[in-house]
């Protein structure tokens, strides 16, 4: 068992700064360890559209207006690019239903960036469904000869930040985001190595993606960096044509594609292929995420 940060009626009625403070106090000399995210990585972003979007800003964080909810790392009208190192991801992490319309974006991160990482202890890999041998000790085990106290909160952190928010109790990610926010407090200026990031601070956060089991990382950008750090290579439009949570599976059509963007808008290719060709799907096979095309190929798998 861990125990607890925050109980829920904590999480109810005290504000986001208050709970900070006393998260503060808890973590005096807690060592935090910080990665680098290299300039051949992509990312993945999906946005829930009604209709095809015109413009690449649709498909990037959104206005402040429209943050209305606290989500894992934001405050309400606070806006942070959520996407995925993995495009499968997106589709668990949105909770997709049939006939749901998604945008699918790809985005190419153009110089490296220092990142925060949370969640990654092996004992909440586990909780969540990971497996157990550790297959990234640089996310698992951050921290060389570790003393045992960092360990024991890092363990804590890890729990409380993977925790599974139902619809309708948001306000449990106050935790979440009051982890997240103080990782980021007098953090700066992280060191410049040669052919490293050039930004003295981190741009934002790594976290297992907990509908995957841990198999696919998840990163919260801050706006700023999405505009100076990241390039955006394509959209694809899809329709989600069957989705089943039970059995962790989804299929889904690509209705159009775009490689071209003129300014801020995104050139759509029309497709006039047959749908068996547009069609894909994944599912967890074996102990692993599969993705096959219309035709019954893998064609990727983690």
């Amino acid at each position: 068992m861990v125990a607890s940060i925050f109980t829920d009626g904590q999480l109810r009625d005290r504000d986001l700064d208050t709970l900070k403070r006393f998260l503060r106090y808890k973590l005096g000399g807690y060592i935090v360890a910080v990665t680098d995210i290299r300039s051949d990585n992509l990312f993945y972003r999906g946005v829930a559209c009604q209709q095809r979007p015109s413009t690449i800003d649709r498909v990037s964080y959104p206005p402040p207006d429209k943050v209305t909810k606290l989500g894992r790392v934001n405050r309400i009208g606070q806006p942070i690019f959520y996407c995925s190192a993995a495009s499968a991801a997106v589709f668990y992490e949105l909770r997709v239903k049939p006939r749901d319309l998604i945008v699918l974006s790809e985005w190419e991160v153009a110089e490296p960036l220092w990142m925060h990482n949370l969640g990654y202890h092996q004992d909440a890999l586990r909780r969540i469904g990971g497996p157990d041998v550790v297959e990234r000790p640089r996310l698992t085990n951050p921290i060389r000869n570790e003393p045992r106290r960092n360990a024991s909160l890092r363990r804590q952190l890890s729990f409380a930040f993977t925790e599974d928010v139902p619809e309708g109790q948001e306000y449990r990610y106050k935790q979440s985001i009051a982890i997240n926010e103080l990782l980021f407090d007098r953090a700066e200026p992280l060191p410049n190595p040669p052919g490293g990031p050039s930004s003295g601070r981190a741009a934002g956060t790594v976290y297992p993606a907990m509908r995957m089991r841990g198999a696919a990382d998840n990163v919260a950008i801050w706006p700023e960096f999405v505009d100076s750090s990241l390039r955006i290579k394509s959209v694809r439009y899809v329709l989600v044509e069957a989705a089943d949570e039970a059995t962790s599976s989804y299929t889904f059509l690509t209705l159009a594609l775009s490689h071209t963007f003129s300014g801020r808008d995104i050139v759509w290719q029309e497709l006039h292929l047959p749908e068996i060709q547009r069609r894909s799907h994944i599912a967890l096979e074996g102990g692993n995420w599969v993705l096959r095309d219309g035709f019954n190929r893998i064609y990727d798998l983690h």
